[in-house]
């Protein structure tokens, strides 16, 4: 089948409802995997609309251990969805591969937070079972099909078909009864999948779906093997009959399962459902003997030799006995991986088996959105603490920081500014005077001040009407300044568009009306709200054809010039330079005269601008740029004019923190010390900042004075050396003063 968009390579799996497609997204370049829904169930008319609007919502859902949605459509009366594409296969899959004990708490962690992110967003999976646990590259699980399943068991059709929502062998008694289900019956479907991951197949069995669901309803929950005993608590409570016997949530299922392996009682085991191959068994062999073979050439030590080879030799064979027990068993066998590391470990070659733990913790803690930018920096210092040189660990934690920042950034770009400052606060600690987490932090006042910007400027227009001239000049310049603070408030685009459109309607009005005069002003109106608004060529293409214009234009050029002669740069308002020009270029843009002349004008006020910023009238400044911002001057303009601004208003404002830092300093007698962080740094820093700053000259007076009133009562105590040093620290403070260079030769001499 042909997805516009999409190149499909081959299929990667079908079922009873679906197949799945592997494909290249071509705007991107990425691969991704697209479900394709089976015929039958688009015959319901309803159906396409329900897929639809719940898959959209199921994009929303965005979290490490779900499956992301990147779009939703229909093509050839076909239903599709388009999700990231996961390497690493499903569970049936690994477990074939094999899976260590620690490995399936870990999926069983990863699953209870996705189904805790997606129940209190109100979403009941319905459908959980090991297809639809899927994994990334570098481990960690991923939940797929969320809302598939509640579209399809609403559609009207899935009776005439004979298909069930859901998979017998992994439903609640509650879903198998027919009743209404909450987020508990994920939490008992998740049940069985750990049931199975543990002993390899499930709880409950029968040749029909109906006595499936009698199993479910009415038999106990099987024992799990003696070796697995610490499992069962869990396992009984997961797979409790009635909802509120079973976890009542995601998070008190991850704490559960967390507190087991905190508590060491996970056993060191690997389970594996496929038939250990005498490959492997040999692979092992080959090489424990090598392990053993490079020990032998590193300690050559005879005697002790042969006391290793033969420990070595029977662990080998005590091994291979073992895995071959597994290819009999099928499951639940101890490590050969583990056993191998033990051994290399012990003998330098291999990593130790803590570190290895805690680098798993760090790992998925990484990955768990509700874990604290520090408490993730925790965990990899844990392994840093054991292991300094760990490359993963410190690679990792390199990374975070950036990904801490593009995590917020991208909550920013949403709109999302809640989880951006969720983020914001968790890293506060950590990222305090990181100058990039600044930013972001400003980006977000930014967007606060965008939103009330655009919020104020449309309760202005509706209470005066896009008619009224004043207040439609305030809306232009304040949806501009939104734009500025934010440039993804829409909101503020489409007001500009609005006014642009009304101010267009009015020109064409006007010259229906012979008005070129009015036109010209409507027309530069409307220009100023939106400059690309695709209106605004026809109506310039009917004034330029007016037989009245080029003397009207002209009128207006010499009376511009008039006025940037009498320095009319922006005021007033309406009769302005400023307006002039650009009343001009709304018309003809291409007119040399008038863009010189708007140039001219903008580096007027640039030298007005800087000369008030000297003055420190930031007053008048901030007026200016406003001003200028109604006009209509180039964003980059108006920017420079910001920037110019904004650094004058930080430079006073950095100064005054100097000043009141220099002023505690002193009080606490931190004169000169600690480095950085004294009345003499933050005076040096004020002053350089402001060299005629009084109150940093006398703060640097200040303190000399006293470092000279420690040298004196030193000196009469007999402390000589002392008295000296606080002299000098004096002298370095205020090095002009004669006084007290002719009293340091003194005291040199023994005066």
């Amino acid at each position: 089948m042909e997805i516009p968009g999409y190149s499909i390579e081959r299929e990667l799996g079908r079922g009873g409802t679906a197949r799945v497609y592997l494909a290249v997204q071509k705007k991107f370049g990425r691969l991704v995997a697209i479900k394709v829904v089976s015929p039958q169930f688009t015959n319901d008319p309803t159906f396409g609309k329900r897929f639809v609007r719940e898959s959209r919502i199921v994009a929303q859902l965005t979290h490490p251990n779900i499956v992301q949605v990147h779009d939703v459509g229909v093509s050839d009366d076909r239903y599709y969805l388009v999700m990231e594409f996961l390497r690493g296969g499903d569970l049936n899959r690994k477990l074939k591969q094999g899976l260590h004990m620690q490995e399936v708490l870990q999926i069983v962690i990863d699953m209870a937070r996705a189904l805790e992110f997606a129940h209190n967003k109100g979403y009941v999976h319905r459908d959980i079972k090991p297809e639809n646990i899927l994994f990334r590259e570098e481990g960690s699980a991923v939940l797929s099909d969320f809302g598939i399943a509640r579209v399809m068991e609403n559609n009207s059709s899935m009776t005439r078909h004979g298909t069930v929502v859901g998979t017998p062998q992994y439903m609640s008694p509650e879903q198998a009864s027919g009743k209404i289900v909450d987020g508990r019956s994920d939490i008992y479907s998740l049940g069985i999948v750990f049931f199975k991951m543990l002993t390899g197949a499930v709880p409950f069995k029968a040749d029909t779906a109906i006595a499936l669901g009698i199993k479910h309803l009415q038999d106990p929950v099987p024992a799990v093997p003696a070796h697995l005993a610490a499992f069962q608590s869990i396992i009984s409570k997961l797979l409790a009959k009635k909802p509120e016997d079973r976890f009542q949530n995601g998070a008190e299922l991850e704490q559960a399962v967390t507190a087991l392996k905190v508590d060491g009682l996970v056993p060191n085991r690997v389970i594996k459902t496929d038939i250990v191959s005498t490959e492997e068994i040999l692979a092992v062999k080959q090489t424990m003997e090598i392990a053993i073979d490079d020990n032998r050439a590193i300690r050559a030590d005879s005697g002790s030799y042969r006391k290793r080879k033969k420990k070595h030799s029977g662990l080998s064979i005590v091994l291979v006995i073992m895995l071959v027990c597994t290819a009999v068993a099928l499951y639940v066998t101890p490590s050969a991986k583990d056993r191998i590391n033990q051994v290399l470990y012990a003998y330098g070659i291999s990593e130790d088996p803590k570190v290895r733990q805690l680098w798993r913790d760090a790992k998925a803690m990484r990955h768990d959105p509700s874990q604290s930018l520090s408490a993730v920096v925790a965990a990899h210092r844990r392994v840093l603490n054991i292991k300094p040189d760990h490359k993963k660990a410190l690679d990792s934690l390199s990374g975070l920081s950036a990904q801490w920042k593009q995590d917020i950034s991208l909550a920013i770009d949403g709109q999302n500014v809640a989880l951006a400052e969720s983020k914001m606060k968790e890293a506060a600690a950590v990222l305090r005077n990181d100058a990039e987490f600044i930013k972001l932090g400003e980006r977000i006042a930014n967007h606060r001040r965008a939103v009330s910007l655009v919020q104020s400027t449309q309760t202005l227009l509706q209470s005066h009407g896009i008619s009224d001239l004043p207040s439609a000049t305030t809306a232009v310049h304040s949806y501009k300044e939104a734009l500025r603070l934010d440039p993804n408030i829409g909101e503020a685009q489409e007001g500009l568009n609005t006014l642009a459109q009304f101010y267009t309607k009015l020109a064409d009005d006007a010259l229906i009306g012979n008005d070129v005069t009015t036109a010209i002003n409507f027309l530069e109106r409307a220009s100023t709200a939106n400059d690309k608004y695709v209106g605004l060529p026809l109506v310039r293409e009917k004034i330029q054809q007016a037989n009245a214009l080029q003397g009207e234009l002209e009128l207006i050029l010499q009376h511009a010039s008039k006025l940037r002669a009498e320095n009319s740069l922006i005021y007033p308002a309406g009769n302005n330079a400023a307006e002039l020009y650009r009343r001009v270029l709304a018309t003809d843009p291409s007119n040399v005269i008038a863009a010189q002349g708007l140039d001219e004008v903008f580096t007027q006020v640039l030298g007005e601008v800087t000369q008030l910023l000297k003055t420190g009238h930031l007053d008048d400044v901030s007026k200016i740029v406003d001003r200028s911002a109604q006009i209509g001057f180039e964003s980059s303009k108006i920017d420079k004019l910001n920037t110019l601004h904004n650094a004058e208003v930080n430079r006073l404002e950095t100064i005054k923190q100097l000043l009141a830092d220099a002023n505690r300093h002193f009080y606490d007698g931190y004169i000169t010390e600690p480095a950085d962080n004294n009345v003499v740094a933050s005076s040096r820093e004020a002053i350089r900042l402001d060299p005629d700053n009084i109150q940093a000259l006398e703060m640097l007076n200040r303190s000399a004075a006293r470092l000279m009133k420690v040298a004196e009562d030193a000196h009469s105590a007999g402390l000589h050396e002392q008295s000296l040093h606080y002299l000098d620290l004096a002298l370095t403070v205020t090095p002009d003063v004669t006084e007290w260079r002719v009293l340091r030769d003194t005291w040199r001499k023994g005066g």
